[in-house]
């Protein structure tokens, strides 16, 4: 909803009997504002980001317990939107939300984030060697297994190929051409398709690919060698790729994967503490992507849900709330004056379609509870239609339904 305040509005577009039954709106706004995760009193004068530290660390614990990463993990930043007085506000005018903190992670192939680093900008930490510092503290805990890190062209850089080498481990990533000690092949012009690129004594690649404009880029486990997409251009030709841009594209989905699944349904609210933001983020945001990733891993590919679905079951589970009796007070049509009770009916519907035959629709109450466990595709096939309904409510149910949820 676009404010907490409109959970416990009595407006016909907002009302519903959730937030009202769970903990009143004064209770609960007043346990918001002293929503702490660290004690004030013990905060040091030159650590920026106490407030979140202990709490940060904790889930990282719990992150990196619970899945083993794969061979493929990029580092990225994300951005929690703030637009409030902050030192270490940051503006990235590349992000959707272009003014908050900062966050670098680190995620795999499937979107699973297993650490997080919140920026507390120069004074917290030496601006030069930014970047290649991230890199080596975001993935400290998994070198020396062979693993591939990716990163953008903010991150990657020779030192860091070089650092990440000493350690077992294979950079890609795409490439500033201004960086320091680089050949000179970037001054080269290329046509559309071409590519051209140089090799040092410790294997580590930088290429110049020409697409639809140059594009830079480096690997310590890759030639430059041209490979089939498995797509056609308008000429019935095979479009050619490298294959340390193919290798890049398909590791770095995760981190947007990971984005995309946490903005949808955002819990992030207005506030003007910053640190309700970035715990709101990492609590209700990253910390549910991944247990849905983890969730999803465990079921067939016919009963994994979305994350809108997995955030339901979450709020059901935690309140404690009867899906059927949720459908039933939610309804409009059920709505009655307070201390007045309904008298339900149970009847035979009298719709016929255009053949006479009598309409038969789904039961409400079995759907709902169908949907919940399996998902909306697989309850529309399996829930039970019925010709009987109640009268009072104006909802399909079955006999079954209709005396647990309306006498």
């Amino acid at each position: 909803m676009p404010s907490i305040e409109s959970y416990w509005s009595t407006k016909s577009r907002y009302i519903n009997s959730t937030a009202g039954k769970t903990m009143p709106r004064n209770r609960f706004e007043l346990i918001l504002r002293f929503w702490h995760f660290s004690d004030n009193l013990k905060a040091p004068v030159d650590d920026r980001i106490y407030k979140v530290r202990g709490l940060i660390e904790r889930l990282v614990k719990n992150y990196q317990s619970v899945m083993e990463p794969g061979e493929y993990m990029a580092i990225d930043e994300s951005m929690v939107p703030f637009r409030g007085r902050l030192k270490f506000r940051q503006y990235i005018p590349g992000k959707a939300h272009k003014y908050g903190v900062k966050l670098f992670k680190i995620c795999e192939v499937n979107g699973y984030t297993h650490d997080v680093n919140v920026y507390a900008g120069k004074n917290q930490v030496n601006g030069k060697g930014l970047a290649c510092r991230v890199v080596l503290e975001l993935s400290n805990p998994f070198l020396n297994a062979g693993r591939t890190i990716v990163t953008d062209n903010f991150y990657t850089s020779l030192p860091l190929a070089n650092e990440l080498l000493d350690n077992n481990t294979h950079l890609i990533g795409t490439l500033r051409s201004n960086r320091i000690r680089l050949p000179e092949i970037f001054k080269t012009k290329l046509r559309p398709g071409e590519i051209i690129g140089r090799e040092n004594i410790n294997g580590i690649v930088v290429a110049k690919w020409h697409d639809k404009r140059d594009v830079s880029m480096m690997s310590t486990k890759h030639n430059i060698n041209m490979v089939e997409t498995g797509k056609k251009n308008r000429k019935n030709e095979p479009i050619l790729k490298p294959q340390i841009i193919l290798d890049y594209n398909a590791g770095k989905a995760g981190i947007d994967l990971s984005d995309q699944l946490s903005s949808y349904s955002s819990p992030v609210r207005k506030s003007i503490r910053w640190y309700h933001k970035v715990a709101t983020e990492v609590l209700l945001g990253t910390s549910v992507v991944n247990a849905l990733i983890v969730y999803n891993m465990n079921k067939p590919s016919d009963k994994k849900i979305s994350i809108t679905k997995f955030r339901e079951m979450l709020v059901d589970e935690l309140l404690e709330l009867d899906q059927s009796q949720i459908a039933i007070s939610d309804s409009p049509t059920t709505s009655t004056k307070r201390g007045r009770k309904t008298n339900h009916k149970f009847e035979e519907s009298a719709e016929r379609d255009n053949r006479n035959r009598k309409v038969r629709k789904r039961c409400l109450h079995c759907y709902s509870l169908k949907t919940t466990a399996v998902g909306s595709k697989k309850a529309s096939v399996e829930t039970k239609k019925v010709t009987t309904y109640c009268s009072t409510c104006n909802i399909y149910t079955c006999i079954e339904c209709f005396n647990k949820n309306h006498i």
